[in-house]
């Protein structure tokens, strides 16, 4: 996946490969839960130094000194762990390194990663492991001591354009799924495998028009799920931007669909609350992926999208 390798993770084990200093175990914190398996596998051609031969079967998941637990769709347990432990101390079959690939390892319980965390401190020789956690904080701090710590959080809107427009030829509006993303490449997948954003920038327009205290309650009950949070946050931020642009006279609209009720949201509010809303929407995001209370974190916001008119 060729926007994966240009990311800061790819590039650093790259270099720790090319320089003979690889870390045994590796933990890669990465929102993206959606292809966070795809990634891990990326890196971990870099790790076994894969040919064309040993990728293609990285990536079907039947390279034999390539193990990745656990089975697509399912959580890693103290079973699956005890399996990994056995089988770490045999000697490669093929490569001269073993490697472990354990995916989301935030669904992990306390007893499977406590289990895990002894061959951490004490690795056999040539032995590897990549970790793929969507959240650090449900990952055990005795874990996550004992690996080099990588993340991606977003990728740069322009790459995930560049993406969609490779991937999905068809679709003509790869800068506003891209910017809709919020970084996640996942999403922009999501959005450019449906149908027309017009909806999206309805709801967004809709959603400025009609803010009032009373249904404050009723929005975060809808937008405070995480599906929802993470596809909403980015939307109302885009048409924050549009409702401003609007307001000064000033740029085109980023969103499909939804330029009048654009245009009446932004009777509504002044610049200068709109830029408010701005910032209070990426003061969200951010407490978000420090992992805050997703209901708390939209009261406050739509609270202070009122407040600031």
């Amino acid at each position: 996946m060729e926007i994966f390798q240009r990311s800061l993770p790819y590039k650093m084990i790259a270099a720790d490969a090319a320089n003979g200093r690889l870390a045994h175990a590796y933990l890669l914190i990465c929102p993206d839960e959606k292809n966070l398996r795809t990634f891990l596998k990326q890196l971990a051609k870099l790790v076994l130094r894969a040919d064309a031969r040993a990728d293609r079967l990285i990536d079907a998941e039947q390279y034999v000194d390539c193990r990745i637990f656990p089975a697509e769709g399912e959580r890693a347990g103290v079973a699956e762990v005890k399996e990994l432990l056995e089988d770490c101390y045999i000697k490669p079959a093929e490569n001269d390194r073993k490697l472990f690939v354990l995916d989301r390892v935030h669904e992990m319980l306390a007893p499977a990663q406590n289990k895990l965390l002894k061959v951490l401190e004490e690795p056999p020789a040539n032995v590897y492991f990549l970790l793929g956690a969507a959240s650090e904080f449900p990952v055990l701090p005795t874990v996550r001591s004992r690996s080099r710590r990588l993340e991606l959080f977003a990728f740069p809107e322009e790459q995930i354009a560049e993406h969609i427009r490779r991937k999905y030829p068809h679709r003509t509006d790869a800068r506003e799924i891209a910017a809709l993303s919020g970084g996640a490449l996942g999403r922009a997948e999501e959005l450019a495998e449906g149908g027309s954003l017009a909806g999206a920038g309805e709801e967004a327009a809709r959603f400025l028009l009609t803010l009032s205290p009373a249904g404050i309650p009723e929005a975060v009950r809808q937008y405070a799920a995480k599906e929802e949070i993470g596809r909403f946050l980015p939307l109302l931020r885009l048409a924050l931007r549009d409702a401003l642009f609007e307001k000064l006279g000033k740029g085109a609209l980023s969103l499909s669909g939804g330029s009048e009720l654009l245009r009446r949201a932004a009777e509504r509010y002044s610049a200068e609350a709109l830029v408010r809303a701005l910032d209070q929407v990426a003061e969200a995001e951010k407490n978000l992926k420090n992992n805050a209370n997703a209901a708390m974190s939209l009261q406050a916001l739509f609270v202070g999208i009122l407040e600031g008119r």
